[in-house]
C-alpha cells in the first residue's frame, strides 16, 4: 500500500525581531504554480483577531529553502474606513492566474474585539476578491463580493473554477456581531459565469441534518479530476454537542447536487483534501483531543471514503502547545480565542508531491510553516 513521507519542511515566516516587536503569521495558503518557485500568502498581524491584519505575499524560489516576504497584497492605508484583513485562499486559473479571495472586518469602533465575546458574532464583513497574472508579484485592488439581502457569511475557501468556466466560491453562514441566536451551521456556495465580474444563484450544499441531528463547517472545497467538486467538513453531533469525525460530501459536475455528507472516521477539525488521482487523495486535518495533537497527513485509496488512518504522518506535533495559555469559553466562534495552530491548506506540487503550509505556536511566537511530502 502507498504511503507517506516527509521530503522536508521549514518556516514561511516567523518573527525575526520578537523580542523588539509583535509580529505573528497566520492562515498560510501556498501554490506551487511553476516549477520550482512557491508562492503564498499569510495574515500577519499582533493577534489571531487582532485590528492590524494585512495579507502579505511570500515567495521562495528554491522550493521553501529560503522565503521572502515581498510586501501586501493591499495596503490597508488607502482604505477610507479602517479594515483588518483576515482568511486569504489563493487559487490558480487555467490561464495561469492566480486569484486571492479573502475577508475584511470593518474596525471603525476602535474598542471592539473582532468577535463579540457574548454572542460570537464578528464585526461588519466584506467578501473580497483579488487576482495577479504575474504570479502574484502585483495585485488587483480589491472587488468586494456582494452577498444575497440578509446574507452573512465568512468565505471558506479559494475560488474554484468549473468545467464550463463558471467560478464557485463557497462560505460559512454568518451572523451580526449583536445577535445572540446561535450559530447556524450552514455551509453555502456563490456561483459566477463572467469570470468573478458579479455573483448570484446562492445555493446551500451542507447543512444542518434533522435526521441525523449533524452539523457541519468549515468545508474547504476542491475540485477534483472529474471535474466534480469535494470536501470534508469539519462535524458536530449536535445531540452530544460534540465534535465528531470529518464527513465528506461530493458535488456533481455542476457544483450544485451535493451527495449526503457521509462519515470519514479522520478525527479532525479543520481539514484540507488534494486529488492525487486514479482514486488516491490526501488530507491534512487538524487534531486537538489526541495524542499527539497537531497537523497531520493521512491517504485514501478508494476516493476518500476510506482513510489510511494506522499510517498518518505527524506534520507538526504540538504536544504541550495547544493553546496559548489563557481561559477559552466554550461557545464556537469565541472558543477560538486560544487554539494556537490550525487551518492547514494542501497543494500539489508539479512534480506529484504534496505542499502542506500550516500555522502555530512555539516559544510565544505564532508562525507559518511548509511541510512536503511524498507518495511512496
Amino acid at each position: 500500500m502507498a504511503q507517506l513521507e516527509i521530503i522536508s519542511d521549514g518556516v514561511l515566516f516567523r518573527n525575526p525581531l520578537a523580542g523588539h516587536r509583535v509580529v505573528n503569521s497566520y492562515l498560510p495558503t501556498v501554490l506551487a504554480p511553476t516549477e520550482g518557485e512557491w508562492v503564498g500568502v499569510h495574515r500577519r498581524g499582533t493577534a489571531f483577531y487582532s485590528h492590524d491584519g494585512v495579507l502579505a505575499v511570500l515567495r521562495s524560489t528554491d522550493e521553501g529553502t529560503t522565503w521572502k516576504e515581498e510586501g501586501l497584497v493591499h495596503d490597508p492605508r488607502k482604505d477610507v474606513t479602517p479594515y483588518t484583513y483576515s482568511a486569504p485562499f489563493l487559487s490558480r486559473l487555467r490561464d495561469g492566474t492566480l486569484t486571492l479571495s479573502a475577508m475584511r472586518h470593518d474596525c471603525t469602533v476602535p474598542d471592539r474585539l473582532m468577535v463579540n465575546p457574548d454572542t460570537g458574532g464578528f464585526l461588519p464583513v466584506e467578501t473580497l476578491l483579488f487576482r495577479s497574472h504575474d504570479n502574484g508579484r502585483s495585485w488587483s485592488t480589491p472587488q468586494v463580493i456582494e452577498m444575497p439581502d440578509g446574507i452573512i457569511a465568512y468565505v471558506s475557501g479559494p475560488v474554484i473554477e468549473m468545467p464550463d468556466g463558471g467560478w464557485f466560491l463557497a462560505f460559512d453562514l454568518g451572523k451580526a456581531y449583536d445577535d445572540p441566536l446561535p450559530v447556524q451551521a450552514e455551509m453555502l456556495a456563490l456561483f459566477s459565469s463572467d469570470q468573478g465580474q458579479s455573483w448570484g444563484d446562492l445555493h446551500r450544499f451542507a447543512g444542518i441534518s434533522p435526521e441525523e441531528q449533524k452539523a457541519f463547517w468549515h468545508g474547504r472545497v476542491i475540485a477534483l479530476k472529474s471535474g466534480r467538486l469535494f470536501t470534508l467538513l469539519w462535524t458536530q453531533d449536535l445531540r452530544s454537542q460534540k465534535f465528531i469525525d470529518l464527513h465528506l460530501t461530493t458535488s456533481d459536475e455542476t457544483g450544485r447536487h451535493w451527495d449526503a455528507p457521509q462519515p470519514t472516521a479522520i478525527p479532525a477539525q479543520t481539514s484540507w483534501a488534494v486529488d492525487l488521482g486514479n482514486g488516491r487523495m490526501f488530507a491534512a486535518y487538524t487534531v486537538r483531543e489526541l495524542d499527539p495533537p497537531g497537523i497531520r497527513g493521512v491517504l485514501s485509496g478508494d476516493a476518500g471514503k476510506s482513510w489510511d488512518l494506522d499510517r498518518n504522518v505527524v506534520i507538526w506535533d504540538a504536544t504541550g502547545r495547544e493553546t496559548i495559555g489563557v481561559p477559552s469559553r466554550d461557545a464556537y466562534p469565541a472558543s477560538h480565542d486560544v487554539i494556537a495552530f490550525g487551518r492547514p491548506h494542501a497543494a500539489a506540487t508539479p512534480g506529484g508531491d504534496v505542499l502542506v503550509s500550516y500555522w502555530c505556536t512555539e516559544a510565544c511566537v505564532t508562525q507559518s510553516r511548509w511541510c512536503r511530502l511524498r507518495v511512496k
